[in-house]
């Protein structure tokens, strides 16, 4: 308004006139003229501020109205699009947990029924690579395991050794095979239901990362289903 009723006056005047700190007139004469409502004038040794008049203001506020007209018409498209993208069958955003050690003990005791309620809805068989150290260290929690879920499957290859022989005795359904000579696998990655788990314990602090995510989980099972059709039972 000071601007306008003066018709053109620099910025200090504007401040003096106002009562408006000279930095906040700056501040909000650059506002005003990226809206199209103020020019600056730097023409001269001195910076003027001129107001647009009255009539074309109209003209400012169409070409805002233009504006949002168009931003509208993209906000429609971007929402057509992602509710396409969104309502696909097998569109999933994967859920990452991470586990220390401290932890690792507790958290599979607690979050067997989970795995397992997920189990269920697919085929009841726990498919991937099984690492023995994992045996040696966790293979209570195998033992209890079993008694809480007697009729799974467990189809693993695993390496080589006398602690995966005997936890093969004990539980007829828990099959194993053993890679191809040479091959280093040590880390355990299973799969069951939705839900793929990477357990680290050859080495400490041992953890164990869980990723729920349907997508991935099915193509990590039938890649490992298919292993276990070519591979040689272990002798």
């Amino acid at each position: 308004m000071a601007v306008l009723k003066a018709g053109k006056i620099p910025p200090q005047r504007v401040a003096t006139l106002t009562g408006i700190n000279r930095t906040t007139v700056y501040s909000i004469s650059k506002k005003l003229q990226e809206m199209g409502l103020v020019i600056e004038d730097l023409g001269q040794k001195v910076v003027y501020l001129t107001a647009i008049s009255p009539e074309n203001l109209v003209n400012v506020f169409e070409k805002e109205e233009k504006k949002i007209i168009e931003k509208k018409k993209i906000a429609v498209e971007l929402t057509k699009e992602l509710s396409e993208l969104t309502s696909e069958k097998n569109y999933s955003v994967p859920r990452i947990k991470f586990v220390e050690e401290g932890d690792l003990s507790a958290y599979l005791y607690e979050v067997l029924p989970r795995w397992q309620e997920s189990l269920e809805e697919k085929d009841k068989t726990w498919w991937g690579f099984h690492d023995n150290s994992f045996t040696e260290n966790y293979g209570d929690w195998i033992d209890w395991s079993w008694k809480q879920y007697p009729n799974v499957f467990v189809r693993f290859f695993t390496n080589e050794s006398k602690v995966e022989q005997d936890m093969k005795k004990k539980h007829s359904e828990r099959l194993v095979k053993s890679l191809p000579a040479g091959t280093t696998f040590d880390s355990s990655l299973w799969i069951a239901g939705d839900y793929i788990l990477m357990v680290q314990t050859r080495v400490r602090p041992h953890y164990l990362v869980e990723i729920y995510d349907e997508v991935l989980a099915r193509n990590q099972r039938e890649l490992f289903k298919g292993l276990w059709n070519l591979a040689p039972e272990l002798s």
